[in-house]
């Protein structure tokens, strides 16, 4: 007689087929935004936090999951191509996140760390102190290549490998290519978060030892959330969220790091923070004079009566100061564009908006609050003028046109200057 197993219980829904990577490798529920669910902005924000609350499982604040966009043209899915052998999670295999090993994987990684030597250790126009390019050409890397072989230890490593291939899908225009690449980029992040995590539990109570390791990482996972801005869909807008939460959360570790390694040691993160621009100042950034951008935060004046005494936003002190330090930041960077900086000191004031502004201005651009889509498309119409950098590429644009098709039309005559230097959008904005 055949013996009857056990069955499970009976599910009364349907298995995801088309969850992120991440959900299900963790085999939980996927709220299928793309191109990063709720579950996978929560896991970068949380990551940061670890190391300053290592298992607690606290975290620095997820982002809402409302109003997100269900589809974005840029997700690929998961590394390798079709044409591979190898099976692929979204055949519903629970397999963990990883790129099998063989040659195209091979081929990949050596091109991949070519590019980043022969294009990405001075990606800017004009030169950086000889010393800050030695640390990006030859420091990092070693570290990178260190840590991996002595400790298995591939999160710097795994960064760097997706921000190269993030370079060369800016630069490629064979459709295939463009797709692999992006693949790439996004499998290796995710390893890299994933590894991220392991180290942070477990080289938090030894940061004054491998400081360098910790911070590098979490500055290379920064970058590489700024560079992904301009592939974020303009219709329906997609807010830089995952760039401004990593921000917050590079900071605090680079903040802890600061206090735990000791004064006369030899570090190159220290160096690295001494190098321009000088951001040590919070007057000189978040306290600055900013009555020229004022008028950003006043009501339409077409509003009529009974909406300006509904919009009393500004009425809360706390809401006002976050606005007041976000449009004090816009104005440092202004000044520092009119004071001339180099490329590379304009680029860090760009990435370090996330770092200095209050994370609840974050919080007001997921809620789509239409001062907080203002204030943020004057910060993006200063990148306008970088495009020429590989990072920014056409992130600017895309925000302010993405912006302008959501923001309401009452409100949408603040942008007009804007769009002065670039054409201007198609009608089918938000009524």
């Amino acid at each position: 007689m055949q013996e009857h197993r056990p069955r499970g219980p009976r599910l009364y829904h349907k298995k995801s087929r088309t969850g992120c990577l991440r959900c299900k490798q963790r085999r939980v529920k996927c709220d299928e935004t793309r191109p990063s669910c709720g579950s996978w902005l929560s896991g970068l924000a949380s990551v940061s936090d670890d190391i300053l609350h290592p298992g607690t499982g606290h975290t620095l604040g997820s982002p809402s999951n409302e109003n997100k966009p269900a589809n974005s043209s840029h997700y690929l899915g998961f590394y390798p191509s079709q044409d591979s052998s190898c099976p692929t999670l979204d055949e519903g295999t629970d397999a963990d996140i990883d790129l099998p090993e063989g040659p195209w994987r091979r081929f990949w990684e050596i091109r991949l760390i070519h590019n980043y030597h022969q294009n990405m250790v001075q990606p800017f126009p004009f030169a950086q102190n000889e010393e800050i390019v030695q640390i990006w050409r030859t420091d990092v890397p070693n570290l990178a290549m260190r840590m991996a072989q002595e400790q298995n230890r591939c999160s710097l490593l795994h960064i760097t490998l997706a921000n190269s291939a993030l370079y060369l899908w800016t630069k490629s225009r064979d459709k295939k290519e463009r797709d692999e690449l992006f693949k790439l980029q996004q499998t290796y992040q995710i390893m890299c978060v994933k590894e991220q995590r392991r180290d942070i539990d477990e080289l938090s109570n030894q940061i004054s030892q491998n400081a360098d390791y910790v911070c590098f990482t979490s500055l290379r996972i920064l970058a590489h959330s700024i560079a992904l801005v301009q592939t974020l869909a303009v219709d329906p807008w997609e807010p830089p969220v995952q760039w401004l939460y990593m921000g917050r959360g590079a900071a605090q570790i680079l903040q802890m790091a600061r206090k735990l390694v000791s004064p006369e040691s030899d570090t190159k993160i220290k160096t690295f923070a001494r190098s321009p621009p000088d951001m040590s100042d919070p007057k000189e950034l978040i306290y600055l004079d900013h009555s020229s951008l004022d008028w950003l935060l006043d009501p339409p004046p077409s509003t009529g009566p009974l909406t300006m005494q509904e919009d009393r936003e500004l009425d809360d002190e706390n809401v006002k100061s976050v606005y007041d330090k976000a449009l004090s930041y816009i104005c440092s960077v202004q000044k520092a564009i009119e004071n001339k900086e180099k490329d590379f000191a304009v680029v860090r004031r760009f990435g370090s908006f996330a770092i200095w502004v209050p994370i609840e201005f974050t919080r007001f651009i997921e809620e789509r609050r239409p001062r907080a889509m203002v204030v943020f498309a004057y910060f993006m119409s200063m990148w306008l003028d970088y495009e020429h950098i590989w990072m920014i590429g056409k992130a600017g644009e895309l925000q302010i046109r993405g912006i302008y098709k959501v923001l309401p039309i009452e409100w949408s005559y603040k942008l007009d200057s804007l769009f002065a230097r670039f054409k201007q959008p198609e009608a089918g904005r938000q009524q």
